[in-house]
Protein backbone atom coordinates (compact mmCIF):
# COMPACT_ATOMS: atom_id res chain seq x y z
CA UNK A 1 0.00 0.00 0.00
CA UNK A 2 1.54 3.39 -0.94
CA UNK A 3 1.45 6.01 1.74
CA UNK A 4 2.59 9.44 1.62
CA UNK A 5 5.66 10.31 3.28
CA UNK A 6 4.65 11.84 6.76
CA UNK A 7 0.84 11.70 6.12
CA UNK A 8 -1.60 8.79 6.33
CA UNK A 9 -3.59 6.63 3.23
CA UNK A 10 -6.81 8.31 2.78
CA UNK A 11 -7.53 4.19 3.11
CA UNK A 12 -8.11 4.36 7.08
CA UNK A 13 -10.72 3.51 9.23
CA UNK A 14 -13.69 5.76 9.65
CA UNK A 15 -13.16 7.84 13.52
CA UNK A 16 -15.79 9.91 14.87
CA UNK A 17 -16.08 13.37 16.67
CA UNK A 18 -18.05 14.43 19.34
CA UNK A 19 -19.64 17.92 20.44
CA UNK A 20 -19.53 17.27 24.20
CA UNK A 21 -17.91 15.28 26.67
CA UNK A 22 -18.96 14.53 30.52
CA UNK A 23 -16.48 14.12 33.20
CA UNK A 24 -16.67 11.74 36.05
CA UNK A 25 -14.26 11.20 38.61
CA UNK A 26 -13.41 7.68 39.01
CA UNK A 27 -10.75 6.24 41.67
CA UNK A 28 -7.99 8.68 40.85
CA UNK A 29 -8.95 9.20 37.33
CA UNK A 30 -11.39 11.39 35.93
CA UNK A 31 -13.35 9.65 33.30
CA UNK A 32 -14.10 11.88 30.33
CA UNK A 33 -17.57 10.01 28.39
CA UNK A 34 -19.02 11.29 24.73
CA UNK A 35 -22.33 12.12 25.22
CA UNK A 36 -25.21 13.00 21.85
CA UNK A 37 -28.71 14.58 22.45
CA UNK A 38 -31.76 12.74 21.33
CA UNK A 39 -31.62 12.54 17.27
CA UNK A 40 -27.92 13.42 17.19
CA UNK A 41 -25.26 11.82 15.48
CA UNK A 42 -21.21 12.40 15.71
CA UNK A 43 -19.05 13.44 12.57
CA UNK A 44 -17.63 10.63 10.71
CA UNK A 45 -13.76 11.03 9.73
CA UNK A 46 -12.40 9.28 6.92
CA UNK A 47 -8.99 9.35 8.90
CA UNK A 48 -8.55 11.71 11.73
CA UNK A 49 -9.91 14.80 10.26
CA UNK A 50 -6.15 16.05 9.32
CA UNK A 51 -3.28 14.86 7.83
CA UNK A 52 -0.70 12.45 10.04
CA UNK A 53 1.75 15.28 10.10
CA UNK A 54 -1.06 17.60 11.68
CA UNK A 55 -2.20 15.03 14.06
CA UNK A 56 0.95 14.44 15.40
CA UNK A 57 2.11 18.05 15.72
CA UNK A 58 -0.78 18.94 17.60
CA UNK A 59 -1.23 16.36 20.38
CA UNK A 60 2.65 17.15 20.78
CA UNK A 61 1.50 21.15 21.07
CA UNK A 62 -1.62 19.56 23.20
CA UNK A 63 1.07 18.14 25.99
CA UNK A 64 2.83 21.62 25.74
CA UNK A 65 -0.13 23.26 26.97
CA UNK A 66 -0.81 20.67 30.09
CA UNK A 67 2.17 20.37 30.42
CA UNK A 68 2.65 20.82 34.88
CA UNK A 69 -1.13 20.58 35.14
CA UNK A 70 -2.88 18.45 37.67
CA UNK A 71 -5.41 15.50 36.20
CA UNK A 72 -8.36 18.30 36.94
CA UNK A 73 -6.96 21.33 35.34
CA UNK A 74 -6.26 19.07 32.51
CA UNK A 75 -9.97 17.94 31.63
CA UNK A 76 -11.02 21.33 29.24
CA UNK A 77 -7.96 20.77 27.38
CA UNK A 78 -8.12 17.54 26.65
CA UNK A 79 -12.27 17.63 25.89
CA UNK A 80 -11.52 20.76 23.78
CA UNK A 81 -8.85 19.05 21.49
CA UNK A 82 -11.80 16.07 21.00
CA UNK A 83 -14.24 18.23 20.35
CA UNK A 84 -12.14 19.76 17.77
CA UNK A 85 -10.94 17.16 16.25
CA UNK A 86 -11.39 13.40 17.24
CA UNK A 87 -12.29 11.12 19.70
CA UNK A 88 -8.75 9.52 20.63
CA UNK A 89 -9.49 5.93 21.64
CA UNK A 90 -11.28 2.72 20.09
CA UNK A 91 -12.66 -0.46 21.03
CA UNK A 92 -11.82 -3.65 18.89
CA UNK A 93 -16.04 -4.33 19.32
CA UNK A 94 -16.81 -1.08 18.48
CA UNK A 95 -15.05 -0.32 15.50
CA UNK A 96 -17.01 1.62 12.88
CA UNK A 97 -18.92 -0.70 10.21
CA UNK A 98 -18.14 1.50 7.08
CA UNK A 99 -21.02 -1.54 5.02
CA UNK A 100 -23.55 0.21 7.21
CA UNK A 101 -24.99 2.42 4.62
CA UNK A 102 -26.68 4.57 6.60
CA UNK A 103 -24.14 4.60 9.53
CA UNK A 104 -24.20 8.45 9.23
CA UNK A 105 -27.66 9.00 10.00
CA UNK A 106 -28.76 6.31 12.63
CA UNK A 107 -29.23 8.37 15.46
CA UNK A 108 -30.66 4.89 17.03
CA UNK A 109 -27.62 3.48 16.31
CA UNK A 110 -25.25 6.01 17.75
CA UNK A 111 -27.37 6.55 20.97
CA UNK A 112 -27.07 2.53 21.80
CA UNK A 113 -23.22 2.81 21.07
CA UNK A 114 -22.53 6.12 23.08
CA UNK A 115 -25.58 6.35 25.69
CA UNK A 116 -26.38 3.44 26.71
CA UNK A 117 -23.33 0.82 25.99
CA UNK A 118 -20.87 4.33 26.82
CA UNK A 119 -18.24 2.90 24.61
CA UNK A 120 -16.69 6.27 23.72
CA UNK A 121 -14.31 7.36 26.55
CA UNK A 122 -11.52 9.28 27.56
CA UNK A 123 -9.44 7.92 30.92
CA UNK A 124 -7.64 11.56 31.51
CA UNK A 125 -4.69 10.08 33.45
CA UNK A 126 -4.20 7.40 30.27
CA UNK A 127 -4.40 10.03 27.60
CA UNK A 128 -2.10 12.41 29.77
CA UNK A 129 0.08 9.74 29.80
CA UNK A 130 0.01 9.44 26.67
CA UNK A 131 0.52 12.46 25.36
CA UNK A 132 3.71 12.97 27.62
CA UNK A 133 5.45 9.83 25.80
CA UNK A 134 4.68 10.47 22.31
CA UNK A 135 6.28 14.35 23.09
CA UNK A 136 9.19 13.12 24.25
CA UNK A 137 9.89 10.29 21.92
CA UNK A 138 9.24 13.37 19.36
CA UNK A 139 11.88 15.05 20.66
CA UNK A 140 14.09 11.92 20.98
CA UNK A 141 13.85 10.47 17.32
CA UNK A 142 14.23 14.45 15.74
CA UNK A 143 17.42 14.26 17.80
CA UNK A 144 18.48 11.34 16.73
CA UNK A 145 17.47 12.07 13.04
CA UNK A 146 19.93 15.14 13.16
CA UNK A 147 22.77 13.09 14.85
CA UNK A 148 22.66 10.46 11.76
CA UNK A 149 23.10 13.58 9.40
CA UNK A 150 25.60 14.88 11.11
CA UNK A 151 24.33 18.11 12.72
CA UNK A 152 24.92 19.96 15.89
CA UNK A 153 22.29 18.86 18.46
CA UNK A 154 23.37 20.53 21.30
CA UNK A 155 20.10 22.46 20.94
CA UNK A 156 17.69 19.39 20.75
CA UNK A 157 19.71 17.83 23.93
CA UNK A 158 19.17 21.04 25.94
CA UNK A 159 15.51 19.96 25.42
CA UNK A 160 15.71 16.26 26.42
CA UNK A 161 15.44 17.63 30.56
CA UNK A 162 13.83 13.87 31.96
CA UNK A 163 16.66 11.41 31.15
CA UNK A 164 20.54 11.42 31.76
CA UNK A 165 21.14 8.42 29.38
CA UNK A 166 21.69 11.14 26.69
CA UNK A 167 23.16 14.13 28.13
CA UNK A 168 26.62 12.96 26.43
CA UNK A 169 25.32 11.79 22.59
CA UNK A 170 27.16 14.00 20.83
CA UNK A 171 30.38 12.98 22.35
CA UNK A 172 30.16 9.56 21.43
CA UNK A 173 31.58 7.38 18.56
CA UNK A 174 29.04 6.69 15.21
CA UNK A 175 28.93 3.14 16.46
CA UNK A 176 28.01 4.26 20.27
CA UNK A 177 25.19 6.78 18.85
CA UNK A 178 23.77 3.58 16.56
CA UNK A 179 23.79 1.35 19.49
CA UNK A 180 21.98 3.60 21.43
CA UNK A 181 19.33 4.56 18.93
CA UNK A 182 18.90 0.97 18.28
CA UNK A 183 17.69 0.28 22.19
CA UNK A 184 15.60 3.07 21.87
CA UNK A 185 14.12 1.47 18.63
CA UNK A 186 13.08 -1.63 20.10
CA UNK A 187 10.78 0.33 22.87
CA UNK A 188 9.38 2.11 20.44
CA UNK A 189 5.59 1.76 19.00
CA UNK A 190 4.63 -1.47 16.29
CA UNK A 191 2.39 -0.02 13.82
CA UNK A 192 -0.44 -3.31 13.07
CA UNK A 193 -1.85 -3.64 10.02
CA UNK A 194 -5.82 -5.08 9.53
CA UNK A 195 -7.82 -7.01 6.85
CA UNK A 196 -10.73 -5.16 6.81
CA UNK A 197 -14.50 -4.51 4.50
CA UNK A 198 -14.83 -1.23 2.76
CA UNK A 199 -18.26 1.03 2.69
CA UNK A 200 -18.76 -1.23 -0.64
CA UNK A 201 -18.35 -4.80 1.02
CA UNK A 202 -14.71 -5.46 -0.21
CA UNK A 203 -11.54 -6.62 1.41
CA UNK A 204 -9.18 -3.98 2.21
CA UNK A 205 -5.97 -3.92 3.82
CA UNK A 206 -5.46 -0.77 6.47
CA UNK A 207 -3.39 0.03 9.50
CA UNK A 208 -5.20 -1.50 12.66
CA UNK A 209 -4.65 1.83 14.81
CA UNK A 210 -7.28 1.58 18.19
CA UNK A 211 -5.96 5.60 18.89
CA UNK A 212 -4.85 8.41 17.72
CA UNK A 213 -1.01 7.82 19.40
CA UNK A 214 -0.80 5.19 17.27
CA UNK A 215 -1.51 6.78 13.89
CA UNK A 216 0.88 9.99 15.52
CA UNK A 217 3.82 7.21 15.68
CA UNK A 218 3.22 5.79 12.09
CA UNK A 219 3.14 9.80 11.10
CA UNK A 220 6.47 10.48 13.30
CA UNK A 221 8.05 7.74 11.85
CA UNK A 222 7.84 8.18 8.29
CA UNK A 223 8.68 11.95 8.70
CA UNK A 224 12.06 10.92 10.02
CA UNK A 225 12.86 7.95 7.97
CA UNK A 226 13.04 10.23 4.55
CA UNK A 227 16.71 10.78 3.87
CA UNK A 228 17.86 14.71 5.07
CA UNK A 229 19.18 15.18 1.52
CA UNK A 230 15.61 15.35 -0.31
CA UNK A 231 14.03 18.50 -1.26
CA UNK A 232 12.01 20.17 0.98
CA UNK A 233 8.73 19.67 0.46
CA UNK A 234 9.38 16.22 -1.44
CA UNK A 235 6.43 13.57 -1.69
CA UNK A 236 4.28 15.82 1.08
CA UNK A 237 6.94 15.80 3.83
CA UNK A 238 7.09 19.15 5.28
CA UNK A 239 9.71 20.42 7.69
CA UNK A 240 8.66 20.69 11.46
CA UNK A 241 10.04 23.77 13.61
CA UNK A 242 9.92 24.91 17.03
CA UNK A 243 8.45 28.51 17.46
CA UNK A 244 10.83 31.35 18.80
CA UNK A 245 7.88 32.72 19.99
CA UNK A 246 5.88 30.31 21.60
CA UNK A 247 8.11 27.33 21.71
CA UNK A 248 5.31 25.08 20.11
CA UNK A 249 5.83 22.57 17.64
CA UNK A 250 4.70 23.75 13.38
CA UNK A 251 4.62 22.88 10.30
CA UNK A 252 6.79 25.05 8.36
CA UNK A 253 5.94 26.86 5.06
CA UNK A 254 9.30 27.33 4.46
CA UNK A 255 12.90 26.47 5.14
CA UNK A 256 13.82 29.75 6.94
CA UNK A 257 10.53 30.28 8.98
CA UNK A 258 11.11 30.06 12.50
CA UNK A 259 7.09 31.40 14.24
CA UNK A 260 4.39 29.94 13.83
CA UNK A 261 0.80 31.34 12.20
CA UNK A 262 -0.60 31.54 15.75
CA UNK A 263 -1.98 35.40 16.14
CA UNK A 264 0.53 36.58 18.76
CA UNK A 265 3.64 34.84 17.33
CA UNK A 266 3.31 36.81 14.38
CA UNK A 267 2.59 39.85 16.23
CA UNK A 268 5.74 39.14 17.75
CA UNK A 269 7.15 38.37 14.44
CA UNK A 270 6.51 41.60 13.55
CA UNK A 271 7.47 43.11 16.21
CA UNK A 272 11.06 41.80 15.77
CA UNK A 273 11.31 42.05 12.09
CA UNK A 274 10.35 46.05 12.71
CA UNK A 275 12.81 46.43 15.32
CA UNK A 276 15.70 44.66 13.11
CA UNK A 277 14.91 46.41 10.68
CA UNK A 278 14.71 49.92 12.38
CA UNK A 279 18.59 48.72 13.63
CA UNK A 280 19.21 48.20 10.23
CA UNK A 281 18.19 51.75 9.11
CA UNK A 282 20.35 53.20 12.10
CA UNK A 283 23.13 51.30 11.11
CA UNK A 284 22.82 52.00 7.71
CA UNK A 285 22.71 55.29 8.76
CA UNK A 286 25.27 55.66 11.02
CA UNK A 287 27.36 53.60 7.77
CA UNK A 288 27.06 57.04 5.87
CA UNK A 289 27.80 59.26 8.22
CA UNK A 290 30.72 57.69 9.44
CA UNK A 291 31.56 57.59 5.58
CA UNK A 292 31.03 61.17 4.68
CA UNK A 293 33.33 62.46 7.52
CA UNK A 294 36.13 59.52 6.35
CA UNK A 295 35.29 61.32 3.11
CA UNK A 296 35.66 65.40 4.52
CA UNK A 297 38.67 63.79 6.23
CA UNK A 298 40.07 62.70 3.72
CA UNK A 299 39.56 65.67 1.72
CA UNK A 300 41.22 67.90 4.08
CA UNK A 301 44.17 65.87 4.69
CA UNK A 302 44.67 65.60 0.84
CA UNK A 303 44.37 69.40 0.58
CA UNK A 304 46.66 69.93 3.00
CA UNK A 305 49.03 67.59 1.51
CA UNK A 306 48.22 69.49 -2.06
CA UNK A 307 49.08 72.73 -0.29
CA UNK A 308 52.57 71.67 0.73
CA UNK A 309 53.13 70.20 -2.11
CA UNK A 310 52.77 73.86 -3.51
CA UNK A 311 54.88 75.20 -1.09
CA UNK A 312 57.52 73.40 -1.29
CA UNK A 313 57.63 73.44 -5.55
CA UNK A 314 57.57 77.23 -5.19
CA UNK A 315 60.25 77.15 -2.56
CA UNK A 316 62.01 74.91 -5.01
CA UNK A 317 61.58 77.29 -7.85
CA UNK A 318 62.92 80.24 -5.99
CA UNK A 319 65.86 78.43 -4.88
CA UNK A 320 66.71 77.59 -8.24
CA UNK A 321 66.37 81.14 -9.77
CA UNK A 322 68.40 82.74 -6.73
CA UNK A 323 71.26 80.22 -7.27
CA UNK A 324 73.12 81.60 -10.12
CA UNK A 325 72.73 85.11 -8.43
CA UNK A 326 74.59 83.88 -5.13
CA UNK A 327 77.27 82.62 -7.76
CA UNK A 328 77.75 86.30 -8.98
CA UNK A 329 79.22 86.69 -5.45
Amino acid sequence: MDYEIGKLSEDVKLTTTFKEYEAEEKDVDIILTAVLSKGDVPKLNRGYGIDGQQLWISLCNLYEDIKGMDTYETVKPITKWCCEHVHPYYLEYAEIPEYKWDIESDAAYWDFLTNVLGDYEISVNRMKKDLEQLYRDTYLIIMFKKALENLNIKEELKQITWTGNYKDFDRLSPHEQLHKIHDFLSTFPKFPMQLNLDENGEFKVMPGFTSVFEAAYFSLSQYVSLPGDYPFDYGSRIGIGICACCGKMFIKNGNRQKYCDEGECKKERNRRKSKTAYRRKVQVIQDEDWSQKKKHKTHKKTSFYAFFSIKIIIFTQIIIILIPCFKGY
